[in-house]
């Protein structure tokens, strides 16, 4: 069962709810979040409602200060189950919009896409299998993009500003 408790002070202390599904407005239950515990499922965190703004993709566990998921500051304000974390992983990146120019398939995690790819820039993709995280920075470092099966025709459909991909990871489930 996907389970996600937020603490309003760091180390699990304050005032806290606990959510059991999507939401597009925590701000009615919690000021702020300094810490998290995943009890179940994967989830996607966002900044802003409605599922907008940085996002802070965090898996089974305990993360006692926003830092630990990577959060650039303690701003969370929706949250959502991320779904397809079991099974094959496949996705195809191209470096024009609309699928076009040179493009690259992955089936597993990259920590450095300029190993594989002629420069950081991933202007769309399709995810053909599982779900995805791509990072603006090599090493799985700097803001996260979700993405799951389908198509992203530009790289603001993923909600990135600029098409820099420097890692991606496979969101794998137990």
């Amino acid at each position: 069962m996907e389970k996600i408790v937020f603490y309003e002070d760091q180390d699990f202390h304050g005032k806290s709810y606990v959510c059991k599904g999507n939401s597009t407005d925590l701000q009615g239950f919690i000021r702020r979040c300094n810490s998290v515990k995943v009890e179940g499922g994967w989830w996607v965190l966002y900044e802003r409602n409605s599922f907008m703004g940085y996002q802070y993709v965090i898996g089974p566990g305990e993360y006692n200060d926003y830092r630990h998921w990577m959060g650039f500051n303690d701003c969370v304000r929706s949250c959502r189950i991320i779904k397809n974390v079991k099974g094959i992983h496949k996705l195809k990146m191209f470096d024009r919009p609309n699928f076009e120019g040179l493009s690259l398939e992955l089936t597993e995690n990259t920590n450095s896409i300029q190993e594989k790819w002629l420069g950081r820039q991933v202007q769309s993709c399709k995810v053909l299998e599982g779900s995805w995280i791509f990072y603006e920075h090599p090493n799985f470092c700097g803001r996260q993009y979700l993405l799951e099966k389908g198509e992203y025709r530009h790289h603001s459909a993923w909600g990135a500003l600029k098409s820099n991909v420097g890692s991606i990871k496979i969101i794998m489930g137990l």
